[in-house]
């Protein structure tokens, strides 16, 4: 496998990962979101370990809010559809 395509598969897993973390510490209201947040913080320090360059770190912050924010709107859509469903049927 190219090296590159391996370093940026592991970029996108870390990062997709730290999102959903972040996703679900934001959308959870019991005491238990705070483990969340530990399991995001313990993937960046999983990934600043492996990856010691300046620009992957960067791309890993600037990613994982990318993929923060898109999946909390996509995961409120459906909450939202969820509990109105008059909107799906136009009434």
């Amino acid at each position: 496998m190219n090296e590159r395509l391996k370093t940026t598969f592991w970029l996108l897993a870390y990062t997709f990962s730290a999102g959903l973390m972040l996703t679900i510490f934001s959308l959870i209201e019991d005491f238990y979101r705070y483990l969340f947040s530990l399991l995001a913080l313990y993937i960046g320090i999983r990934f600043f370990r492996r990856f010691e360059t300046l620009g992957f770190r960067i791309t890993f912050f600037v990613l994982s809010i990318v993929f923060y924010l898109l999946i909390a709107v996509i995961v409120s859509a459906f909450i939202f559809l969820r509990d109105h469903p008059d909107t799906i049927m136009g009434a």
